[in-house]
């Protein structure tokens, strides 16, 4: 205790020489499952707090730190330095990788669905704009902060046309079948968004994801598919979402959901998330 005195003070008088603006953040979510062959239950679907800070440096570029917290669990990953400044991003720790950051335009569904071919996170990543498009790069050495199982680097290429927004990337792992290219698409058109996405391994396995949604006012319509094959052509996934989602104010959402896939469990959801 005296220890944690002495640094408290001393912290209190050198403040001003490293002051930066602090905030806390976070969410919690429950959610009523009902799966087909399976007991009900209510799960937490993640109990989060992010602390945050920032500050800007004498050249002229700003830097911030983030340390996400799972209440249940300890840390959640996500902690990373980020610099920006003339153009450019820098983000080393457990950071989006170049296609992590891009993708899962199809992932809209609030528990079930999720694009499988949008990247890993990693140790490092740098982005920068050229034009209307954004560029990213990234690299993670195996066992960084990230919890790679190997080398990869990663890259990524985001640009808006019209009324959309396109992208393509690609992870290069240590083993070949792993490597994957993706490209997706998204539009949005008074209030509806429509989104693609398609991913393709060197292995032969392939993933696609389509999705839609409406939005009036407080309320949003959505349905998302999710497909995948494995190296021999054969179907693994054939996954369809259908949510309402009811924006209460205040961070505070509720939805109805139906999931429905022919390799597993129709699941049926009743949730509600508080982002704070």
């Amino acid at each position: 205790m005296k220890k944690i005195i002495a640094i408290a003070v001393a912290t209190a008088f050198v403040a001003p020489a490293f002051a930066a603006d602090i905030s806390i953040s976070g969410s919690t979510a429950f959610q009523y499952r009902a799966t087909d062959g399976a007991d009900n239950v209510i799960r937490s679907d993640g109990n989060i707090m992010v602390l945050s800070a920032s500050s800007e440096l004498d050249n002229g570029w700003a830097v911030s730190g983030s340390l996400p917290f799972e209440l249940s669990g300890g840390s959640d990953g996500g902690e990373s330095i980020n610099l920006s400044g003339d153009g450019m991003s820098i983000g080393i720790g457990d950071v989006s990788g170049a296609l992590d950051a891009v993708g899962d335009y199809t992932d809209i569904a609030p528990e079930a669905g999720g694009f499988g071919g949008d990247g890993n996170d990693a140790g490092l990543s740098v982005s920068m704009g050229l034009g209307e498009a954004t560029v990213t790069v990234s690299h993670s050495p195996k066992g960084g902060s990230h919890g790679a199982a190997a080398d990869f680097n990663s890259y990524s290429v985001k640009m808006p046309v019209g009324g959309a927004e396109i992208y393509v990337g690609a992870e290069a792992h240590g083993v070949d079948i792993n490597d994957v290219i993706a490209y997706g698409v998204k539009g949005s058109f008074g209030g509806v968004m429509v989104a693609a996405e398609y991913a393709d391994y060197d292995s032969g396995a392939s993933t696609t994801g389509m999705a839609a949604k409406y939005s009036m006012g407080a309320i949003t319509l959505g349905a998302e598919n999710q497909q995948s094959e494995n190296t021999l052509g054969v179907d693994t996934k054939d996954l369809t979402v259908m949510f309402v989602k009811y924006d209460l104010g205040g961070g505070v959402s509720a939805y109805v959901e139906a999931a429905s896939d022919d390799n597993s469990a129709d699941q049926n959801t009743l949730g509600i998330s508080y982002s704070f």
